[in-house]
């Protein structure tokens, strides 16, 4: 039903955007010409800026169009879309490269959301979390992790703490190294001096490959241009917020070697204080570079050449603590240590009578009353400030050298190789609980990093036309090694103290093919209706050498293991689909296929958990695209609707295990991933532009989620009983029923509303534009494996924000700039996360959102 519905309001919306492109005047593109190249938000971009910024244009920047719906004729013999001015009030094209190829947005059946480098400036996008609520189905969380976590979910499919990304985040087209273990992927500065970014949705699995089962955020970096230029801007914020960034850009060598370096500093303080040690959390303190190198050898030869830096170190997260499960505390820590029965007499439960858990709380916490002392000082306090136990810190180093080699065999033909090589250290401590008692603290020492990655990717493509031009396609291959060594070390439950360790050894290759065919091929009267289909097999190998020691007070050993393992997971993945386009409108439809490997979760404990198995998606979507005009006002409209049906679902749960005829009665705790079971999620998403004059745009974005397991049946692994959808407290080691659980970060309904005016003045003043943005996330879970009402704070509640900000350029004909802007400009306070560990280590705890943040920036650039 919920489908059905779906399914006749965007057919409703379509068919208005289609009615009011045929009485309106409608905006047919010229087939030999393409307007200038535009954000995704309808501003129209520098045409000497884009022409080299993108991939996508510039006669050697970019690939051939190898599946566009139709042969452009304006395109050069090397495929990259021309690029010319546009008429004044009109919403211009957005050029793509969704498909791996130069294309206008408006021809591309894939739902698709853009930015430009000048919406990423005006609205003060500097990282993903900044994304939220202006991207429909998109949720960028801390999964209830650190707040510098930033995990991506698109359409509902995420990653959850250990397991694999469901979006993965490319930079020059090739995957941002990651945490295996918390749901990092790149660190801070990645939007440094990009010329967009692409944000796509639904299943990507053939062009894009594993692990895109909710879609891919695309970052492309500004290429080198064939002009001495540059710029520098300080930036100032509360907070004593303080940044400084220059770019520069130089033919080396007349237009065949061009280069362009670009750095960003950035440090504020932090808005969470601790109020013993004066340490403020929730900071920020990092640089990151960048050096991009084109070499144009000779003219069908192009190698684009760029490699990355990133050194983040501030105070890590300022957790709060809110609550304390005191009457499980007490079972809990009898179950631990092996006296788990005093909890399980019917109608008797003495492990209240003998009070170990507060007890044990009370001596190392250490407290006077089972913790509510230190529940009511943090009360006093106020979310801002807190006393944390952990020392908490997030350093993360991470780089790569990206080469993308361009060589045109023929006017048709095009051999593509793109090789990488990245890294990513990680070392944080973190306070889950926000207290000043060790409830669970991550706490490992200086010169240990919890995550140290290396990995080298490489892929060759074959790029063409046939049929003269009607058909397009690519196929090719990609490799991906990783060396990874993992490290963890955590204090729970105050007296025990675990250290995980692990070295993977990671591999995939998967050959594909993917090709568009213009029906018009087989009858004149198909001509405009084009077929594509596209498939891709996936192998993915992975060895594991793992220890994991568990003591007590620091000397008692509790369980000393190690283990080692190979896994090998293979699928196949694909695309078909149609899509029709008529003037200015596109209609489409597509069935995908998606896969999110499976692997060893290197903190489980118990051995016949250790290995999980691939997660699969068949993604269904319907959607148009049009251009028209409403009463004489350009305006733009592109809608989707979507039935995800997924199978072998991978949730992260508690992994508990007591070794047969174990002298030591202690069970050993760790985290494992199993797959529970079957989900659909259906939903809609709206995207539209109005320009009632030149100088003001209008902007919407809507999306509407609908989520629900359709079999959820979890391995209950947790030391003491789990409730379940029946009403039943499962005992561990039997299956609970959980397919009531709402889903995780699946907001039901985000909405944006976005004004931009360019003030009318003199010219000679300059340009002054002010942007003014307002997004809506609705309420959403926050918990993977418990019933809201058996997991205190899992609803994280409904916010809206509000963002502006106002840009001066040119100042009175000159170089310079300046911007004043502000997010959250109603200082909103709402959580982010809930710690979503109640019944594991028997506190409830959040993080909150950052306050309003108000920034002046000053920029200087020459050249342009």
């Amino acid at each position: 039903m919920a489908m059905r519905i779906v399914v006749k309001t965007t057919a409703v919306i379509a068919g208005a955007g289609l009615l009011l492109g045929a009485i309106g005047r409608v905006h047919a593109q010229d087939a030999a010409t393409l307007p200038a190249a535009t954000s995704g938000r309808g501003e129209q971009a520098p045409v000497a800026d884009d022409a080299a910024a993108s991939p996508a244009a510039g006669a050697d920047a970019g690939p051939l169009p190898t599946l566009a719906v139709a042969p452009l004729d304006g395109a050069d013999a090397r495929g990259a879309l021309p690029v010319q001015n546009e008429k004044p009030g009109r919403i211009a094209e957005i050029l793509v490269t969704a498909r791996r190829v130069a294309e206008s947005q408006q021809e591309v059946p894939i739902a698709i959301t853009t930015m430009s480098a000048a919406d990423l400036q005006r609205e003060a996008i500097n990282s993903p979390q900044d994304l939220q609520g202006r991207v429909p189905s998109l949720v960028v969380s801390t999964s209830s992790q650190m707040r510098n976590t930033e995990s991506p979910a698109i359409r509902g499919q995420g990653q959850d703490f250990g397991t694999s990304p469901g979006v993965i985040i490319y930079f020059a087209e090739v995957p941002l190294p990651g945490d295996p273990i918390a749901s990092n992927q790149g660190g801070p500065g990645k939007f440094l001096d990009l010329s967009d970014i692409q944000i796509l949705k639904g299943s990507q699995g053939t062009l894009f490959g594993r692990n895109t089962t909710g879609g891919a955020m695309l970052l492309e970096p500004t290429r080198p241009k064939d002009a001495i230029e540059g710029s520098l801007r300080a930036e100032y914020t509360s907070y004593s917020g303080q940044g400084y960034e220059g770019v520069f850009n130089t033919p080396l060598f007349s237009d065949r070697l061009l280069l362009r370096a670009a750095a960003k500093y950035f440090d504020r303080d932090g808005f969470t204080h601790d109020v013993v040690t004066g340490k403020d959390y929730d900071n920020k303190h990092f640089w990151t570079g960048r050096l991009g190198l084109t070499w144009r050898p000779f003219d069908p030869v192009e190698n684009y050449l760029v490699g990355y830096y990133t050194d983040s170190q501030d105070n890590g997260t300022g957790a709060v603590i809110e609550d304390i499960n005191r009457e499980e505390l007490n079972q809990g820590i009898a179950a631990s240590i092996g006296l788990g029965v005093l909890s399980q007499i019917p109608g008797l439960d003495l492990s209240q009578t003998a009070n170990l858990g507060c007890l044990v709380l009370d001596t190392f916490g250490p407290s006077k009353n089972c913790g509510q002392d230190i529940l009511d000082e943090q009360h006093a306090r106020g979310d801002r400030h807190v006393q944390l136990s952990a020392d908490p810190d997030d350093i993360l180093k991470t780089g790569g050298v990206i080469d993308q080699l361009n060589v045109d065999i023929t006017d048709e033909m095009r051999i593509r190789n793109i090789a990488s090589y990245s890294t990513f250290k990680h070392h944080y401590r973190w306070d889950i609980d926000g207290s000043r008692a060790a409830f669970t603290d991550y706490n490992p020492d200086d010169d240990h990093f919890e995550a140290d990655l290396d990995n080298y990717t490489e892929e060759l493509q074959l790029q063409g036309t046939s049929l003269n031009g009607l058909l397009r396609f690519a196929l090719g291959g990609y490799y991906e090694h990783a060396n990874i060594d993992g490290y963890s070390q955590a204090t729970a439950l105050f007296i025990q103290s675990v250290l995980a360790q692990y070295q993977m050894t990671k591999e995939s290759y998967a050959p594909y093919a993917q090709g568009t065919l213009d029906l018009g091929y087989l009858a004149d009267a198909l001509s405009g209706l084009s077929l594509t289909a596209g498939a891709r097999y996936t192998t993915d190998k992975t060895h594991i050498d793992a220890t994991f020691v568990q003591t007590a007070l620091g000397t008692l050993k509790l369980v000393d293991d190690a283990f080692s393992n190979d896994i090998k997971d293979s699928a196949p993945t694909y695309t078909v689909g149609l899509d029709y386009k008529f003037g200015a409108n596109l209609v489409y439809g597509k069935v995908s296929r998606g896969y999110k490997t499976g692997g060893e979760a290197p903190d489980s404990v118990n051995p016949d958990h250790r290995v999980y198995k691939p997660e699969y998606v068949t993604n269904y979507e319907i959607g148009q695209k049009s251009d028209f005009e409403m009463f004489g006002m350009p305006a733009r409209l592109n809608t989707s609707a979507y039935y995800t049906d997924y199978s072998d679902l991978q949730k992260s749960a508690t992994d508990t295990y007591l070794r047969p005829n174990a002298v030591n009665l202690t069970p050993t705790v760790g985290v494992t991933v199993y797959n529970v079971g079957k989900a659909s999620i259906a939903g809609f998403e709206l995207e539209g532009t109005l320009k009632p004059t030149d100088s003001l745009t209008l902007i919407a974005t809507y999306g509407y989620t609908k989520a629900e397991y359709k079999k959820f049946d979890l391995l209950i692994g947790d030391i003491l009983p789990h409730l379940d959808c029946t009403g039943t407290h499962v005992q561990k080691g039997n299956v609970a029923d959980l397919h009531c659980v709402p889903v995780q970060n699946t907001p039901r309904n985000q909405f944006s509303v976005s004004a931009r005016y360019l003030w009318p003045f003199d010219p000679s003043y300059g340009d002054i534009e002010s942007s003014l943005t307002y997004a809506w996330t609705d309420r959403r879970y926050g918990a993977q494996t418990t019933l809201p009402e058996d997991e205190p704070g899992s609803w994280l509640p409904a916010y809206g924000l509000l963002n502006g900000s106002i840009h001066w350029d040119k100042i009175f004909g000159s170089a310079f700039d300046v911007q004043l802007y502000g997010t959250n400009l109603t200082n909103e306070k709402y959580r982010l996360s809930n710690s979503s560990i109640w019944h594991l280590t028997f506190f409830r705890s959040s993080v909150y959102s950052e306050p309003r943040i108000i920034g002046v920036q000053m920029g200087y650039r020459w050249g342009q």
